[in-house]
């Protein structure tokens, strides 16, 4: 046989190797396949809004409610302190005259003074003292038949006012406050009688 057509056959007799072994190297590939792609969770935009409760009417003033609400409103005085008497049945409080509400400006319009507190050159000057029925729910006793006024505090305004959470009573009519200046480095306490409308002071420092 010629040697070109030996050469021939040979390369066609090597054809069906060549392929098997490209199959077989194919399988033994070790590259893992390319993973699925993930699925995409839906956006926290679309997921549905938590429901709201729904807003509470305010139920309308009767005629009665209205004119209370609109004479404390119109009132010339506001409660600062309010103390309940453990010893019986009836309720400090004091009170002082509203400062006027025309100082600031028209946009941002203010009270003159500050009345939160009284007693003082730099607050509403005077303290007034009332008592207030309280029922006892263990008797039901209602102690004082009406709101009674006891007395004003001070005679003349100073550098001290009240210290509305300073109200405690000693026993059944006496009670106890403190006066402080503005940054509470100076402090009085004075005693009240409610029974008489006495006010003594004890101590200063």
């Amino acid at each position: 046989m010629p040697m070109s057509t030996l050469a021939r056959a040979s390369r066609w007799a090597l054809l069906p190797l060549l392929a098997l072994a490209a199959c077989t190297s194919a399988a033994r590939d070790p590259t893992p396949p390319a993973p699925p792609a993930p699925s995409v969770a839906p956006l926290l935009a679309d997921a549905a809004e938590p429901s709201r409760p729904a807003a509470t009417p305010v139920p309308p003033v009767a005629a009665g409610a209205l004119n209370l609400v609109r004479a404390f409103i119109d009132a010339p005085y506001r409660v600062v302190a309010v103390a309940r008497n453990p010893y019986a049945p009836y309720t400090l409080i004091v009170a002082n005259e509203r400062a006027a509400p025309s100082c600031g400006s028209e946009t941002e319009p203010a009270r003159c003074a500050p009345d939160d507190t009284c007693g003082s050159r730099h607050t509403a000057p005077t303290c007034f003292f009332f008592v207030e029925p309280t029922t006892d729910p263990a008797t039901g006793d209602a102690g004082e038949a009406a709101t009674r006024y006891v007395t004003r505090w001070p005679d003349t305004p100073g550098e001290n006012a009240l210290a509305t959470d300073s109200l405690r009573f000693v026993d059944e009519r006496t009670v106890e406050f403190r006066a402080r200046n503005d940054d509470a480095s100076f402090e009085e306490v004075w005693w009240l009688d409610l029974v008489t409308g006495a006010v003594a002071m004890q101590s200063r420092r």
